[in-house]
C-alpha cells in the first residue's frame, strides 16, 4: 500500500487556502455567519485559533489520504477523469453527511449549500491534484 505523501500535503494545503477564501468576506462569510448563528465579530483566543487551524489541516490530510487510497486501489481509468470522479464521489458523500447534520440541527438550506459546496469543490480539486501523482 503506497500513498502519495507530497500529493496529500499539497491537496490539504490547497483545500485549506480554498476554505479560507470560501468562508471569507469575498465569498460566503456573511451568509455563513448568519445562517450558522456565528457572530460576525468573533475573535477567539489566538492559541485556540492556532489549535483549530492545525486540527483542520490534519483533518484535510486525512480526507486527502482516504481519497488517495481510493484512487490507488478502487478507481480504474484515465488519471484526471478518475481523480475528478473520486473527488466528486467523496464530495457527495461529505455533502450527504452535511445534509444529515443540517437536517437534525434544523439549519437552513442556504447553510447546507454553502458547506456542502465547499466539500464538493475541494474534494474534486483534491482528486485532481492526487491524480497527478
Amino acid at each position: 500500500m503506497s500513498f502519495h505523501f507530497l500529493g496529500i500535503i499539497i491537496a490539504a494545503a490547497v483545500c485549506f487556502v480554498f476554505g479560507g477564501m470560501w468562508y471569507s468576506p469575498m465569498l460566503f462569510a456573511k451568509a455563513w455567519a448568519k445562517e450558522s448563528g456565528t457572530p460576525d465579530e468573533h475573535n477567539p483566543d489566538p492559541k485556540a485559533q492556532a489549535r483549530f487551524f492545525v486540527i483542520l489541516l490534519v483533518l484535510l490530510m486525512v480526507a486527502a489520504t482516504v481519497l488517495d487510497y481510493v484512487l490507488g486501489h478502487w478507481a480504474p481509468g484515465p488519471a484526471l477523469s478518475r481523480g475528478f470522479t473520486v473527488g466528486l464521489m467523496g464530495g457527495l458523500l461529505a455533502a450527504a453527511v452535511v445534509a444529515m447534520d443540517t437536517l437534525f440541527e434544523r439549519k437552513s438550506l442556504k447553510l447546507f449549500f454553502i458547506n456542502a459546496g465547499y466539500y464538493i469543490v475541494s474534494f474534486c480539486v483534491t482528486g485532481l491534484i492526487l491524480s497527478l501523482f
